[in-house]
């Protein structure tokens, strides 16, 4: 209805997120759009109920970008790319609970990594957490808003977008801000989400998806923390999808093409998530334990997408790009 503005899938989300909205309405405005973001990532846990919370996915992980299942992505570009060097400067873009930065401190590259989010209570997390891994000497975990933040030119040797880039809008004047964050000769490291803007999903990942769900064994498909069966996914409303998180997938599909326009793009990786995280979505908690069959349906599952995305039938909606500074 109205380019998938609303459908009838929607309608129990949006009167819930539309009640949130309006009970806090003050005499002057509505919450802004800030506040509703900072509300939607305004917690810590995570339940076991996404694709990246699957073992076996985050092997596919490694082999899909590094070749090798036992060497991540920190990995893999610290010893291509920053071999030898031990007093880089990083700065990172949306850093939520901030494992990610743990992750690269532990490579031994970074003397200082700054780190930004919006969230408070993310950012207190994450603070606690750096400290008591002994990193609190070279990360330093800011709550800010990436957008207004007074930076210098040609500072950093790093700068990293970890799934953040896909919550940034407009995403083509924020991109050539960070390029005059960067030394010359910087890189800009990114591990995004560049599927459909708004989740706005194809109708041939949607048929893919279902169709898998359609052959899974019902005690593979029970939902997280409850008794019902997931039995088919579909594409959400774009006023849902506004309602939830303003910023969730806003400009996603261009930010591969942005990137390529403002950086020189030394490497992109893909590595899929077109059918696993819609699949997966809700359902992953079965497919963590080491189970025989559940293994036996994980391969399953990872050869379909293997093979739609070999033959062009769909694109990765993942990818880690490394890209250079260019001067415009």
């Amino acid at each position: 209805m109205f380019n998938n503005f609303v459908n009838i899938h929607d309608l129990s989300t949006i009167i819930k997120h539309s009640s949130k909205v309006f009970s806090r309405i003050t005499p002057k405005q509505i919450l802004s759009k800030q506040e509703r973001v900072k509300g939607a990532w305004a917690h810590t846990y995570n339940p076991i109920r996404n694709w990246w919370d699957i073992p076996a996915v985050k092997v596919r992980w490694n082999r899909l970008i590094s070749g090798d299942p036992q060497v991540d992505y920190y990995e893999y570009i610290s010893r291509k790319y920053f071999v030898n060097k031990n007093s880089l400067l990083a700065l990172s873009l949306g850093c939520g609970t901030g494992h990610r930065e743990l992750r690269w401190a532990e490579q031994g590259n970074f003397s200082c990594i700054d780190a930004y989010d919006l969230s408070e209570l993310r950012i207190k997390n994450a603070i606690n957490t750096v400290n008591q891994k002994g990193f609190g000497n070279i990360i330093n975990y800011h709550v800010g808003n990436v957008y207004r933040i007074e930076m210098r030119e040609n500072h950093y040797d790093v700068i990293l977008g970890e799934q953040s880039l896909h919550h940034f809008s407009p995403l083509e004047e924020f991109l050539l801000r960070i390029n005059k964050f960067l030394k010359p000769d910087g890189y800009f490291v990114v591990n995004e989400f560049v599927g459909p803007t708004r989740f706005q999903w194809t109708d041939r990942q949607l048929e893919a998806v279902n169709g898998l769900l359609s052959i899974l064994p019902a005690r593979f498909k029970t939902m997280w923390d409850s008794d019902s069966i997931k039995t088919n996914m579909f594409k959400p409303g774009r006023l849902r999808m506004i309602l939830s998180d303003p910023s969730e997938a806003v400009e996603s599909s261009s930010i591969e093409p942005l990137l390529h326009k403002i950086f020189e793009v030394v490497e992109v990786r893909e590595y899929g998530g077109t059918i696993l995280q819609l699949l997966f979505k809700g359902i992953a908690h079965n497919f963590i334990s080491e189970d025989a069959e559940a293994q036996r349906w994980l391969d399953i599952c990872f050869e379909v997408e293997d093979q739609l995305l070999a033959s062009r039938d769909i694109q990765s909606d993942f990818i880690l790009a490394v890209c250079k500074k260019r001067t415009l």
